[in-house]
C-alpha cells in the first residue's frame, strides 16, 4: 500500500463471511482480497509535513466446512473468527528539491481485539475450543515510500511494508493478536486519472514475503496480490466504482513437522471483484471519509470462497 495521503478509505471496517486466505498460517494472512488497494493508491503527497490517520477495522469471518487449518502449531476444523483492529497511523513526508519525487516514512500501530471458536482439532483429543485475547498487534513499517509524479493525474509509488511479530503469540493458542512471524511485503502502487471525465484507475501489485515461525517452524509460501480499482466521480466529494483482486500462492508452505506435508503445501488461488463507493464528508482540518465496498470471490482453488464487504470511516489529521 502506497505510504501517503490517501491512507483514506478503509476505516471502520466490517468484513463479513470473508474468505480467509488458507494457503498461510493461522488461516488468514497479511493480505485479503481487495483490501490493500486504495483510491490514490500511487500518490505520494508533494507537499511535506507530518500526516495522522486513525484506521479502525473489523473482521468477522467462518470456515464452515471441515478443511484442516494449522493455528499456532495445531490443525484445526470449523474455525470462525472475530477481529478488531484500531491502527495508528503517523506519516512524515519529506521536503525534496526534486519536483517529480515526493519521499515519505509510515508507521502503524494496531491494537487488536481477536476472538476464535474452532472444532476438530486432530493432534489432540476432538473437541470445541474458543479463545479471545486483545492487545498491540504486530506492527507495520513503511521506512521509505518513493512517489513518482510523471504528471499531475500519473503517478507512482514503490514502497514497502515490514511487519514485525510484536504482537502476543503463544504455541496453541488460537487467538493471537500476532501471527509470529516477520513478513516482508515490497509492492508498487499506480494512479492515473482523467480528470474531465472523472475516472481515475489505481492498481497496486505486491508479494507478501513469510519468514519461519519460530514458534512451531512452519513457514507460509509467497503470495502474489494484485488489485485494481475504477473510481468515476460524480464530483469532488462523491465516487463510485468496482475493485478487481488475484491472490495467488507462488511457492508452498513448508514445516519441519508433518503439518505442510499433511496439507499438500497449502498452495491456494483466489479472484475477486466487488463494487465500492466512497463520499468525502470533510474534506480537511480533520479530513473524513466514508467508503464501502463488497468484493465476492470467485475462481477460488484450494481456498474457501467468501465475500469481503467493507464500512469504512476514516479521520485524517494533517
Amino acid at each position: 500500500m502506497a505510504a501517503s495521503a490517501q491512507l483514506l478509505v478503509i476505516g471502520t471496517a466490517l468484513a463479513i463471511a470473508a474468505s480467509p486466505v488458507l494457503a498461510v498460517e493461522g488461516a488468514v494472512g497479511r493480505t485479503l482480497p481487495g483490501v490493500w488497494i486504495m483510491p490514490q493508491a500511487g500518490v505520494v503527497s508533494p507537499k511535506p509535513g507530518f500526516r495522522f490517520t486513525l484506521l479502525p477495522i473489523g473482521y468477522m469471518g467462518s470456515i464452515s466446512k471441515d478443511h484442516l487449518v494449522p493455528i499456532a502449531g495445531t490443525l484445526v476444523a470449523n474455525v470462525s473468527a472475530d477481529v478488531s483492529a484500531n491502527y495508528v497511523v503517523p506519516q512524515y513526508v519529506y521536503k525534496t528539491e526534486l519536483p517529480k519525487i515526493s519521499i515519505a516514512s509510515t508507521f502503524m500501530a494496531p491494537v487488536n481485539w481477536v476472538g476464535v471458536d474452532a472444532s476438530g482439532q486432530l493432534n489432540e483429543a476432538t473437541r470445541n475450543r474458543s479463545n479471545a485475547n486483545a492487545g498491540l498487534a504486530d506492527i507495520i513499517i513503511q521506512p521509505l515510500t518513493v512517489g513518482i509524479h510523471f504528471s499531475e493525474t500519473n503517478n507512482l509509488a514503490v514502497s514497502a511494508m515490514i511487519f514485525a511479530p510484536t504482537g502476543a503469540y503463544n504455541r496453541g493458542n488460537l487467538s493471537n493478536v500476532g501471527m509470529g512471524v516477520w513478513t516482508f511485503m515490497p509492492n508498487i502502487a499506480h494512479t492515473i486519472m482523467w480528470e474531465k471525465r472523472g475516472l481515475e484507475l489505481d492498481n497496486l501489485v505486491g508479494f507478501d514475503i513469510y519468514a519461519r515461525n519460530p514458534n512451531t517452524q512452519y513457514k507460509s509460501g509467497t503470495v502474489f496480490h494484485w488489485d485494481a480499482m475504477l473510481v468515476q466521480y460524480l464530483s469532488k466529494r462523491v465516487g463510485f466504482g468496482v475493485i478487481g483482486s488475484n491472490i495467488t500462492q507462488i511457492t508452498n508452505d513448508t514445516s519441519s513437522g508433518p503439518f505442510a506435508s499433511t496439507l499438500h503445501g497449502f498452495e491456494g488461488r483466489a479472484w475477486g471483484a466487488g463494487p465500492m463507493a466512497l463520499y468525502v464528508a470533510k474534506p480537511e482540518k480533520p479530513g473524513v471519509t466514508i467508503q464501502v465496498r463488497w468484493v465476492p470471490e470467485f475462481g477460488v482453488t484450494n481456498l474457501l470462497s467468501g465475500n469481503t464487504l467493507l464500512l469504512g470511516l476514516s479521520i485524517q489529521f494533517k
